[in-house]
């Protein structure tokens, strides 16, 4: 979301030069006069990729340390006992697997969706 921000800023040369000296891409505008805050990329993202919001909100939480972060690292060790497992960090349990292919998966298709982002600007740029 940070890259798209640069393309779509109010002005870039000084989305650029903020970026350099630290400002918060939230408190820059984009050519739409919004702040680009995370909501708003989202939103202008959205538009060439409407799974992206789903996504976001789905991963948001394990980056944030929230509720669904804290119970996929809660397991039951026997279906007759009564011990419960955390489990952060390595090793990890097979069971992982599926949520671990998923977001492999995931990033993939974000990557491959940026490169065609700014392939797309490649090309504009072409004829300089």
């Amino acid at each position: 979301m940070r890259i798209f921000a640069a393309f779509i800023a109010e002005s870039q040369t000084d989305f650029i030069d903020g970026f350099f000296v630290g400002k918060k891409i939230s408190d820059m505008k984009d050519n739409r006069g919004n702040k680009m805050k995370d909501y708003i990329l989202r939103q202008r993202l959205a538009e060439y990729d409407a799974k992206l919001d789903l996504v976001y909100r789905n991963f948001s939480e394990y980056v944030h340390l929230a509720e669904k972060a804290f119970y996929s690292s809660v397991t039951t060790s026997s279906s007759e006992q009564y011990d419960i497992e955390f489990s952060v960090g390595l090793p990890l349990k097979e069971k992982a697997n599926p949520v671990l292919l998923e977001v492999a998966n995931a990033f993939v298709y974000y990557v491959k969706l940026q490169n065609n982002l700014v392939n797309q600007i490649v090309i504009s740029k072409a004829g300089w």
